[in-house]
């Protein structure tokens, strides 16, 4: 069986999305001898995804195609559907209308129906008038949670016969505990952070990832207990990254609410094992990453109550309404005022090492072969 993958939703490797294609990938070469595969790729992108398998090979295009209505356009026009017998497209937004081929899909979430003003109004439109069409176009979706499957019968009347739910996996070899003070020993070297903090990783999106609540409840959290904790953003900037950055700047507690950037993936692991509490306050979200990457490295965790976020935390996991500062603030007072809890770190770092990619990949690689 041949099979095309097409990765240009990657963003540069700065998303969600690429963590899932660039690893999917991966673990695919090590758990698929027998199908032959052809990475579908810009070119100023193929050094994300390195080959380690003779069987899996690259298609290259010019940088201009990864740039939105044009590699939208591409996946209609231009995408060599019939090479292939299955074609796996990492993301809703680019699955082609004239379907020449077996077609799976990787739904990761439909935040745009759940989160007014998610992204600009274009952008909306298309996220829920057009792309319900384009989903139910696919012979076969993959949905990362039950709660994003539920939304795909819900919202998009697809079929649930035709909905596989797989988990995605996280890095065990980058994912691990290490002792507190040696992770911020070298965030102090890498970043400059020498103090007790709060983490969020995400990208900086306003409203959808819920920022300025979090700030809100950092600076209450600041007021009424005297701390010397510091609120660490680490992510890079997106849509409506202005309103985060100017509600920090006229915040009362400004000099302790640091913004990274994006961060390398050396130094997730450092945050996560050098934190008081990982914060997850996006107001929703497909899967969560960050989550599962934090309990493995036996961080606190709390996060919102909504979407999957609900659901990978379970009872394991301190949850929140995002919409409240007040909940949001009583959690991290809560949490500092308990310090580590060894019996729910070591609970916490277990049940993350049930997220395996090399289930995901099995699981996916039995996708194809069963639509095939």
């Amino acid at each position: 069986m041949k099979i095309g993958f097409s990765t240009f939703v990657m963003q540069g490797g700065k998303s969600g999305v690429a963590t899932y294609i660039r690893n999917l990938i991966r673990f695919l070469q090590l758990e698929d001898a027998e199908n032959v595969y052809d990475l579908l790729m810009a070119r100023d992108e193929s050094d994300l995804i390195p080959l380690t398998h003779p069987n899996f090979s690259k298609t290259l295009s010019a940088p201009f195609i990864n740039r939105p209505l044009v590699n939208l356009a591409w996946h209609n026009t231009g995408l060599p559907q019939k090479n292939y017998d299955v074609l796996h497209i990492p993301s809703y937004r680019r699955i082609p209308l004239l379907k020449r081929t077996k077609i799976v899909a990787t739904v990761h979430d439909l935040a745009a129906f759940s989160v007014e003003n998610k992204y600009g109004r274009a952008r909306m439109f298309f996220n829920c008038r057009v792309a319900p069409s384009m989903i139910r176009r696919a012979d076969h979706v993959i949905a990362v949670s039950h709660a994003t499957k539920e939304d795909l019968i819900r919202i998009v009347g697809y079929p649930e016969e035709k909905i596989s739910v797989i988990y995605s996996g996280i890095d065990r070899d980058v994912f691990r505990p290490m002792p507190k003070r040696e992770a911020r020993e070298r965030l102090s070297v890498l970043h400059g952070l020498d103090r007790p903090f709060f983490v969020y990783v995400s990208r900086l999106e306003h409203p959808s990832k819920n920022h300025v609540r979090l700030i809100t409840a950092f600076e209450r959290f600041k007021m009424e207990n005297d701390s010397a904790h510091q609120l660490v953003f680490a992510g890079a900037d997106w849509h409506g990254v202005e309103a985060i950055r100017a509600r920090a700047a006229d915040s009362p507690v400004k000099d302790d609410i640091i913004f990274l950037g994006f961060a390398p993936l050396k130094s997730l692991p450092l945050l996560y094992s050098g934190c008081d509490a990982m914060v997850y306050p996006s107001l929703f979200e497909g899967f969560g990453f960050p989550i599962v990457e934090a309990l493995a490295c036996g961080a606190p965790v709390v996060c919102s109550n909504t979407s999957s976020m609900q659901e990978i935390a379970g009872d394991r996991l301190p949850t929140f309404d995002p919409t409240s500062p007040d909940e949001i603030f009583q959690h991290l007072e809560r949490t500092v005022a308990k310090g580590l809890d060894v019996e729910r770190r070591a609970s916490g770092m277990e049940y993350a090492s049930k997220f395996d990619w090399r289930k995901t990949a099995q699981k996916v690689r039995g996708v194809y072969q069963a639509i095939y």
